[in-house]
C-alpha cells in the first residue's frame, strides 16, 4: 500500500513537472506581448516628449527674436557728367548721396474673415448641443447653408473623427431645420421643432 502511495505521489509530481515545462515552452505568455507593447509605447512617448521640448524651444526662440524692420542702405552712385548738344559745357548733375529703403514687415493680426463673422448658432437646431456644435465647426460645418446641403451620411463622415455621439434620428431633420434657419423663418423652425418633439 505504501508503495502504491509513493508511485501515486511520484506520478503527480512528474505530471506537474511536465505541465510546467509544456506551459513554459509552448504556451504563449500574454504578459510578454503587453510588456513589449509597453516598452515600445514608452520609447515612442519619450521620443514625442523630446520632439515637444525641441518645438517649445524653437517657439520661444521665435517669439523672443526681435521683429525689427530690416534696413537696406543703397550706396551712393558716382556723379555723372551730362553734355547737351546746344551747349558745349559739361554740367555735373549730383546724384542723391544715399537712399534708405525700409522694408516694414508688419506682423499685425489679420482681420477676421467673413466666414468667422458669419458662423451660425447651430445649437438652435434640435439635437445639436454645444459640444456637437463645436465638433461641427471643427469639421468645417459652420453655417446653416452648409448643413442644408449635407445628408446624414455626409454629417457622420465629417464628425467621424470627433467621437461625439448624437441621435441619428434627429440628424435626419437637421437639413430641413437648417433650411428654415438659413431663410430666417424662426417661427417655422419653432413649429417644425415642436412637431419633431410631438
Amino acid at each position: 500500500m505504501s508503495q502504491l502511495a509513493g508511485i501515486f505521489i511520484l506520478g503527480v509530481l512528474s505530471g506537474w513537472l511536465l505541465e510546467w515545462i509544456f506551459v513554459r515552452l509552448f504556451v504563449p505568455n500574454p504578459n510578454r506581448k503587453l510588456e513589449t507593447a509597453l516598452q515600445a509605447s514608452r520609447k515612442e512617448a519619450s521620443a514625442l516628449q523630446q520632439q515637444n521640448r525641441e518645438l517649445q524651444a524653437a517657439l520661444t526662440a521665435a517669439k523672443a527674436a526681435p521683429s525689427a524692420p530690416s534696413v537696406e542702405v543703397v550706396a551712393p552712385a558716382a556723379p555723372e557728367t551730362l553734355e547737351t548738344p546746344a551747349v558745349a559745357e559739361s554740367v555735373d548733375a549730383p546724384m542723391p548721396v544715399a537712399e534708405t529703403v525700409v522694408e516694414a514687415s508688419t506682423a499685425a493680426e489679420p482681420a477676421p474673415t467673413t466666414a468667422e463673422q458669419s458662423d451660425d448658432d447651430l445649437t438652435r437646431l434640435t439635437g445639436i448641443g454645444p459640444k456637437l456644435a463645436e465638433a461641427m465647426k471643427a469639421a468645417g460645418i459652420c453655417t446653416y447653408a452648409q448643413l442644408t446641403t449635407m445628408s446624414v451620411e455626409d454629417v457622420s463622415q465629417a464628425l467621424a473623427g470627433s467621437n461625439i455621439r448624437y441621435n441619428k434620428a434627429s440628424a435626419e431633420s437637421w437639413a430641413e431645420q437648417a433650411t428654415l434657419a438659413a431663410a430666417g423663418d424662426w417661427k417655422g423652425l419653432k413649429a417644425h421643432q415642436a412637431a419633431l418633439k410631438a
